[in-house]
């Protein structure tokens, strides 16, 4: 099972360096950080996601078929039933620029509960790691042969009523997920994040589409 984890946060890091290589990201605008100063002397970003719109389609074959994955996710298995599962995304900020590729790989572990680590990267900036404990099955599930894995958040059924849920469960304190390290821009700091998810629109076939926010609260590693 570590190798199962390992493996899927090392394959969540090469594929989003990977896209960002090839996909048509601004190259030439950087945008301002928009980041506000909170009381205890760290600092807050937010940075967002759609759905669907902003999963990025994996790399394609030459004769136009996933190399390795389904739709826009990866989902993998093993023989003990822990599961992983890896999707990428456009990355926004809060002015709802796409700045950058984020990378999520969820992993399930038998009757423990399920993790998610993000990597956020944001070209001429870095990268940003964040891991937490999720409060519910959020992972891409493998359907029949030939078709994308189904997302849970796609579904109306997964909503009920709501139209926000809070998907991060800690490890930290209140709740919140860790923030783990970082690159360039983001070395040397450390902190909490939350996720969060907003529902849309559900459309007449029962698909939905909304935004997933990431609200990161980072500071200076003492």
């Amino acid at each position: 099972m570590a190798r199962l984890f390992y493996a899927c946060v090392l394959v969540g890091v090469v594929l989003a360096v990977l896209v960002a290589a090839v996909y048509p990201l601004p190259q030439h605008t950087r945008y301002r950080s928009l980041i506000n100063v909170i009381p205890d002397g760290g600092r807050e970003e937010v940075f967002s996601m759609r759905w669907p719109g902003d999963r990025v389609q994996p790399l394609q074959s030459g004769r136009g078929g996933p190399v390795g994955l389904m739709g826009a996710a990866a989902v993998l298995s093993a023989a003990d039933g822990a599961s992983a599962s890896i999707e990428v995304f456009r990355l926004r900020d809060a002015a709802d620029n796409v700045v950058g590729l984020a990378s999520r790989s969820t992993t399930s572990r038998g009757g423990r509960a399920q993790g998610s680590d993000w990597v956020l990267l944001v070209p001429s900036r870095g990268s940003l790691f964040l891991s937490q404990l999720n409060s519910r099955d959020v992972a891409p599930a493998s359907r029949a042969a030939g078709t994308a894995p189904a997302t849970a958040a796609d579904a109306a059924a997964f909503w009920g009523n709501a139209r926000q849920l809070r998907i991060t469960a800690g490890p930290a304190a209140g709740g919140a997920g860790s923030v783990t390290g970082g690159t360039g821009e983001f070395a040397g700091l450390t902190g909490g994040y939350d996720e969060t998810w907003d529902l849309e629109r559900v459309a007449a076939d029962g698909t939905t589409s909304g935004r997933i926010t990431l609200t990161t609260r980072i500071r200076t590693a003492p």
